[in-house]
């Protein structure tokens, strides 16, 4: 809210911000705030680790060593961000024609097919369907984990025999 001009009486020394009324500054913005550039990237090591590793494999094999220079990864990053945004803007495309507001994997490959990049599909559904199975087997073990816990942790302590007044009714009759 700001602040009313209040007339100085003569002779009394003003304040030396009355005279100016400008409006004070919002705070900055804290430094380990990160800026909108910031946010979109993806980070460095990744895209590297992911860079190297292809280039090894063509280059010939995995003691290849392969020297990419820091423009290069930048533009590697780049580029994979802007796909990214262009793959996720078409499967959200997809996603609402089919009058839904959650993407889906088959609206992200339906997407890549849109894009003309369907070489990608069958690959990407092998690799998802692994993925698929291979989080199923983990969950499989976590539950079985669990249930041999409550059994074990069921056979430590003995259920403990409630006072049931229908029970007690039953001993006073007798």
């Amino acid at each position: 809210m700001p602040r009313k001009a209040t007339k100085a009486k003569e002779g009394e020394p003003q304040p030396a911000d009355a005279a100016q009324e400008e409006p004070v500054p919002a705070p900055a913005a804290p430094a380990a705030a990160l800026t909108e550039a910031e946010v979109g990237e993806l980070p460095k090591a990744i895209v590297r680790r992911l860079v190297k590793d292809k280039l090894s494999h063509v280059a010939g094999g995995e003691g290849a060593e392969v020297i990419v220079n820091k423009d290069a990864m930048a533009a590697f990053a780049e580029s994979a961000r802007i796909f990214i945004h262009y793959l996720s803007a078409t499967a959200n495309d997809m996603c609402k024609e089919s009058k839904r507001q959650t993407i889906s994997a088959d609206d992200v490959l339906n997407a890549l097919d849109e894009m003309e990049f369907s070489e990608f599909v069958e690959p990407l559904r092998t690799s998802l369907q692994e993925f698929r199975n291979k989080n199923a087997d983990k969950r499989s073990e976590a539950n079985k984990k669990q249930k041999e816990k409550r059994r074990k942790l069921n056979e430590e302590t003995p259920p403990e025999k409630e006072n049931d007044p229908a029970d007690d009714a039953k001993e006073n009759d007798e």
